[in-house]
């Protein structure tokens, strides 16, 4: 089916649904999602009338249920990003496969995968210093802000990588000057990197690192009962 084509067919699925679906006949707009979507497997019109339907027949749940398939989907379909960062890495591409990884992560931020994604970004560090420059290079594929997120940071502070975090941060904040939220977390992080020991790069103490911990909650703390304010 050619684009024109593929155009004409989505704007007579949405024609048909929207009417059906105006004369609350859920059961027939339901069974025309469903003959697209055995179609069109991921099809986005096709889910979105059959929330719709679900929604509009008060069965909230399934709605829920068609939103976790298609965040499954999702997850399934950014593996791509981590197997072709794989690859990248495997070449000595480095930068192109840290692009990958966070691509990954930006998708799926909460995710166990996400966790070893980092250890692996962590690992190339070790090579050469990559995400401090990113942006230095002139090549259109680099990396792009929104890779830059709050939640890669603190995947990085999760597992210790202090000083990767607070390179992301510190992007962020070019980005955002305002972002309250970043600048707190950066200002955190800038203590626990100060705790470090000038001889190992390890945390002196481990009270030492209680006590970055503990501003760190009060800090976020704080942000929350400023919003509450507002």
């Amino acid at each position: 089916m050619d684009n024109n084509n593929a155009e004409k067919d989505r704007m007579n699925f949405l024609d048909q649904a929207e009417d059906l679906l105006q004369h609350n006949m859920f059961s027939e707009a339901l069974s025309l999602a469903e003959a697209r979507l055995a179609r069109l497997p991921l099809d986005v019109d096709a889910r979105v009338i059959a929330s719709n339907v679900f929604i509009g027949m008060g069965r909230v749940d399934e709605a829920r249920d068609v939103l976790r398939e298609v965040e499954k989907i999702i997850s399934g379909l950014s593996l791509v990003y981590v197997r072709v960062g794989d690859i990248y890495r495997e070449k000595g591409f480095y930068r192109d496969a840290v692009i990958c990884y966070q691509k990954y992560i930006s998708w799926n931020p909460t995710s166990d995968k996400a966790e070893e994604v980092v250890g692996k970004i962590a690992l190339l560090e070790q090579e050469e210093p990559l995400i401090a420059d990113m942006d230095s290079t002139d090549n259109e594929n680099t990396s792009k802000p929104e890779f830059y997120t709050v939640t890669l940071a603190d995947l990085y502070i999760k597992q210790g990588h202090f000083k990767m975090a607070a390179e992301v941060l510190e992007k962020i904040l070019e980005e955002e000057p305002e972002n309250v939220l970043a600048r707190t977390k950066l200002d955190t992080i800038t203590t626990a990197i100060a705790l470090k020991s000038p001889v190992n790069g390890d945390i002196v103490q481990s009270d030492n690192l209680a006590k970055t911990l503990s501003c760190w909650l009060e800090n976020i703390n704080r942000l929350k009962k400023h919003a509450a304010e507002k």
